[in-house]
């Protein structure tokens, strides 16, 4: 199983999905066809599921999502669940966003409920920028 990291674009987020169990998602996620976009997305964690590291640990810094993005990160963070719920893999997320963006607060929230087994950080910032993420490679 190799890693899967896609380069970021305008419109799509920049992701890397590491076999050592890092995740990454950044940027904006307003591709035309999320559905096409996450496949690959959904493929690779279906087999990451079959052998997993022992922990997970994702890191989101997205500044946008839109509607089609939000649905396919919940299908994303529901997986991630099972893989948690079925005692696989410890799973964590560190998720980053605008402190002034209640709408994505909102948003994480509800991922939270939904995705009740993963411990969610739902971290603040001043400036999304500003973020190190070089820990996580």
């Amino acid at each position: 199983m190799k890693d899967l990291i896609l380069k970021g674009s305008e419109k799509t987020p920049h992701l890397e999905l590491k076999q050592n169990g890092h995740f990454q998602f950044m940027g904006v996620s307003m591709p035309e066809d999320a559905a096409t976009f996450y496949f690959d997305v959904i493929d690779w964690i279906s087999d990451y599921y079959r052998s997993p590291n022992a922990v997970t640990k994702i890191t989101v810094r997205l500044s946008y999502l839109n509607s089609s993005s939000e649905s396919m990160l919940f299908k994303i963070f529901y997986a991630l669940d099972r893989l948690q719920r079925a005692g696989k893999s410890i799973v964590s997320c560190d998720w980053y966003y605008d402190n002034e963006d209640c709408g994505m607060e909102n948003y994480i929230q509800h991922v939270k409920n939904y995705a009740e087994n993963i411990t969610i950080n739902c971290i603040p910032c001043n400036s999304l920028e500003d973020i190190n993420y070089s820990s996580a490679s």
